[in-house]
């Protein structure tokens, strides 16, 4: 049986369906019809949604939730790109709790941010617990100090040996030079993981997904700007994301569903530092054929 019908009574044989969406509808001589099912339907909703009339039901999909398209909203270009160049990142929060209903609209809004193949397999956990917050930070700490500590090991076994350091070894032992700080910071009582945010949000994902790190960042993000319009700042925090997935501390108490990784980790709070002024970035690398 087909996923989804049409209401003959309201069709007027357009063939915008068809037109969008060859491997569930047909055109022939005029005439429209459907067959959708799991072999062919990625339940994007593009048929409902272009249909002139409202002749498509979609048994699958909540119709409640085909709300019309408001034309009268714009947003200016120049206006829009001083929005994106104002996002800030931000490690400063004011002692300030965010509202349960300015979560929930955040995470609801960001399944409708595009996946690969509309898989749709983010999943997000919040975590606002300040006592497990700290377990994973410590956690963190620990991976990346060892991890440096590794890393120094290995480059003075091969200095001894006279041997010349690969350029991989070379740039992880420059990049993660400052590593070896972390736990001095800790132990003045500092939060350099998730710098005490009132909030942390951890994108996740099947790993088997078609796309699942960029349908994660693009989750985050889109919750990034969004939350900019409620006064809330947010920072990535990779160096989580790195730890979550390699060390098993971390991996144990998460616990996440089975075959899943974290893709992307944000903080967030109400900033405490303001920002006067957009900042300078390096020109965009082009090459245009």
């Amino acid at each position: 049986m087909s996923w989804v019908s049409i209401d003959r009574e309201k069709c007027d044989d357009c063939g915008l369906c068809a037109t969008r969406c060859l491997l569930c509808f047909s055109n022939k001589d005029g005439k429209i019809t459907v067959n959708a099912g799991e072999a062919t339907c990625s339940l994007c909703g593009h048929c409902v949604s272009l249909c002139p009339t409202g002749a498509i039901y979609h048994t699958r999909m909540n119709m409640d939730n085909f709300l019309p398209v408001d034309r009268t909203i714009s947003f200016g270009t120049n206006a829009f790109i001083h929005f994106i160049r104002t996002r800030r990142s931000h490690r400063h929060f004011k002692d300030r709790k965010i509202a349960r209903s300015h979560l929930e609209t955040l995470v609801d809004t960001c399944r409708y941010a595009p996946t690969g193949g509309n898989r749709q397999t983010v999943e997000i956990k919040v975590i606002q617990d300040p006592e497990k917050m700290k377990r994973f930070s410590d956690h963190t700490v620990d991976y990346f100090m060892s991890l440096y500590k590794t890393i120094e090991e290995q480059v003075a076994e091969l200095e001894a040996a006279g041997k010349e350091l690969p350029e991989d070894l070379r740039f992880m032992q420059a990049s993660f030079s400052r590593y070896k700080y972390m736990g001095l910071a800790r132990d003045l009582g500092l939060d350099v993981i998730f710098y005490k945010a009132p909030v942390v949000m951890l994108f996740h994902s099947p790993t088997y997904s078609t796309t699942p790190k960029d349908d994660c960042v693009i989750a985050a993000q889109t919750v990034t700007l969004l939350a900019m319009t409620m006064g809330l700042g947010t920072c990535y925090i990779g160096l989580f994301t790195a730890a979550s997935n390699a060390h098993p501390p971390i991996a144990e108490e998460l616990r996440l569903p089975p075959n899943h990784k974290v893709f992307s980790t944000l903080i967030m709070g109400y900033p405490k530092l303001t920002y006067l002024r957009s900042v300078d970035r390096k020109p965009a690398k082009v090459t245009w054929e």
